[in-house]
């Protein structure tokens, strides 16, 4: 019997467990935001090395374009076009505006100025400019405005207003959820308590350390809740199976915890290692999303069993057969579905697959961060507008570096009209530049188009000017570096996803002592990907950023049904027959595995409300993913089980 200071000590623990998680949690909503997205680029690669190069030519501020439009395709009047004059002297006099020149643009019912803003303080700048234009705006004339400060200023803050919103929904949703399946509010609320301290120990100490909030990072908090109620119910599942046996709450905790340890580490090894792979990327967010990710996964699956057993040692239930979940009549029938069907279920599965991996080979990758925002987002309307009356907004250069022959302007002009024949260059975009120390800059107007055509077409300036003989010269800018970073960061997903493969093959066979069960167990679960990929690739729909995040992340979530089952069924394998284990295994664990796979889809699917394009993509394609997976590992894992010589040969 512990003595009085011990439980003093325990107590004195919890308190002090309790605050800190409290003082923790209440740094989540003053977290800053990224608004320039900075996490988003890579500071390492060659084209960030050249963009800095390209800043002792030409001045690097961010710059917005501001542009009025006379109604319909009238032509501005002169006397609208003396006071849109008069109102730009007023924008230049506001602080943080470096400088504003009027744009050449060849539609006269058009007048274009590029406002260059102070890059520490790009978003007010911005928002005071566009305040100063629309209070001064002449009668009759419409505003447009376009440039990344204001496209990152929105994607800033939409991810700034999602984490007050997702998140508190997708509490509600799992809430609701878990409560509808165990009838018991109780229970519900102790299932959500580890994933709610896991976020706050996580989340809350990247705020407390000043680590800003980007669109990649803000969806750490849904993944953690998410993954840590799918962990706890496989807790409160045994648990409730071992109440129904007639054990007492406290003996019941005991046996569940006996029970689900084992699986339960090794599927938070598993998830951990999905994320871990995606720290093998270059790109700033994604690299802090990994370990960020990873470290809240074990935080989850140590307060799972730190804060889960004294919880449920506090429920008052009934001990007996009342007590378990209410079984439903369709898992009989799926069962005895299973068996009758399970050759023309793999059958089934194996022309799909094929299919599938056929469609692989169609598979295209593309990124555009205009793309995040959803249509009627005032700023993307603006952009697209301005792109379709000036052939393009975006601009880069043509970085030649000092001393170099090319520099010669009779040398330099044919390659400029060489490269103008490109399709996805819209034209000069100004005047050519030089530096102090001879390099030259020719700036170029960018056609509208996602990275990957972007990335192709300065693959092709490149392989231009060396067949030309200007070794040396190169594309350079901001824009450059984002379609090349996307491009980048799209093959790193995919490596990504294959050395988590591996790992998790080689984990999970370590884990069961068995090659046989490592590799029956990743089988089922590399079907949700393949699929996923193949669709994509006959849809013609390219893979952006957030779905080439699905491969990784959920290759080592879905797994952790499988190994809650095929741990079962080892276990008991060891005191009956192959085909009696099995039956025992899989009605021990289908309505636990159900109910995490629902958790988890709905979890992911939550993100389908999204404002943020891509989000809601993800969202929607990882609640398909988790689907997939659960039927795999209920129905063609067990289809395959069943046969004579899969069971002879994990024996």
């Amino acid at each position: 019997m512990p003595s009085v200071s011990t439980n003093l000590l325990q107590r004195l623990a919890w308190v002090a467990f309790l605050g800190c998680t409290a003082w923790l949690a209440a740094a989540l909503p003053e977290q800053p935001v990224d608004a320039q997205n900075r996490s988003l680029k890579s500071p390492t690669s060659r084209d960030a090395e050249r963009l800095r190069e390209l800043a002792a030519v030409v001045p690097t501020d961010p710059v917005v374009l501001v542009a009025f439009t006379a109604p319909g395709d009238l032509e501005l009047p002169a006397d609208q076009r003396l006071q849109i004059a008069a109102l730009t002297e007023q924008v230049r006099a506001l602080p943080g505006v470096q400088a504003i020149a009027a744009a050449p643009v060849p539609d006269p019912g058009l007048a274009a100025y590029a406002v260059t803003v102070a890059r520490d303080d790009e978003l007010p700048t911005t928002e005071r400019v566009l305040a100063a234009c629309r209070g001064g705006l002449p009668p009759g004339v419409g505003l447009h405005a376009a440039g990344l400060p204001l496209v990152e200023g929105t994607i800033a803050r939409l991810v700034a207003a999602e984490r007050q919103r997702v998140v508190p929904l997708l509490l509600a949703v799992l809430f609701a959820v878990a409560w509808f399946a165990y009838r018991r509010a109780a229970l519900a609320a102790a299932a959500l308590a580890p994933a709610l301290a896991a976020i706050a120990w996580t989340s809350g100490a990247v705020s407390r350390l000043g680590h800003r909030l980007d669109p990649v990072a803000a969806l750490l908090d849904p993944v953690l809740l998410t993954i840590g109620v799918a962990t706890s119910v496989h807790v409160v599942g045994a648990f409730l199976r071992a109440t129904a046996t007639g054990l007492p709450s406290a003996a019941a905790v005991d046996a569940a915890v006996r029970e689900v340890k084992a699986p339960a580490l090794l599927a938070t090894a598993t998830t951990m290692v999905g994320m871990w792979s995606l720290a093998t990327s270059d790109i700033p967010a994604v690299f802090d999303f990994g370990l960020r990710s990873a470290l809240g996964i074990g935080l989850t699956h140590f307060f799972t069993f730190l804060l889960l057993p004294p919880l449920l040692r506090r429920m008052a239930l009934p001990t007996g057969a009342a007590a378990a979940a209410p079984a439903s009549p369709s898992t009989a029938r799926l069962w005895s579905a299973i068996g009758r069907h399970r050759t023309g279920a793999l059958a089934a599965a194996a022309a799909i697959s094929a299919l599938a991996a056929a469609g692989l080979f169609r598979v295209r990758a593309d990124n555009d961060v205009l793309q995040l925002l959803p249509r009627d987002e005032l700023v993307r309307r603006d952009h697209d507008v301005l792109a379709g009356r000036l052939g393009g907004i975006d601009a880069f250069h043509l970085l030649v570096p000092a001393r170099h022959p090319g520099a010669e302007p009779a040398r330099l002009l044919p390659l400029l009209a060489a490269l103008r024949e490109q399709p996805g260059i819209a034209g000069l975009a100004g005047p050519a530049r030089r530096g102090e120390d001879g390099e030259v800059a020719v700036p170029l107007l960018l056609a509208p188009g996602g990275s990957a055509a972007r990335e192709a077409l300065f693959a092709g300036i490149e392989r231009t000017t060396t067949v030309l003989g200007f070794d040396g010269v190169a594309p350079a800018g901001a824009s450059v570096q984002l379609a090349r970073d996307s491009g980048r960061l799209l093959r790193s997903l995919l490596g990504s996803a294959l050395g988590s493969l591996a790992m998790l093959a080689i984990g999970m066979a370590l884990g069961f002592r068995s090659w046989r069960l490592g590799l029956l167990g990743i089988a089922p679960n590399l079907l949700p990907s393949l699929w996923l990929y193949g669709a994509l690739g006959w849809s013609g729909r390219p893979v952006s950023v957030a779905t080439a995040m699905i491969g990784c992340t959920m290759l080592g979530l879905v797994v952790d049904n499988t190994i809650h089952l095929l741990h079962r069924y080892q276990a008991l394998r060891a005191r009956a027959g192959a085909a009696a284990a099995l039956a025992e295994a899989w009605h021990d664990t289908i309505a636990p595995m159900t109910l995490a796979s629902t958790v988890l889809a709905l979890g992911f699917g939550s993100a389908a409300w999204s404002r943020l394009t891509t989000t809601a993509e993800f969202g929607v394609l990882a609640a398909a993913t988790i689907a997939t997976a659960w039927l795999a590992t209920a129905v063609l894992l067990p289809a395959g089980l069943r046969t004579p010589r899969a069971a002879k040969g994990i024996a």
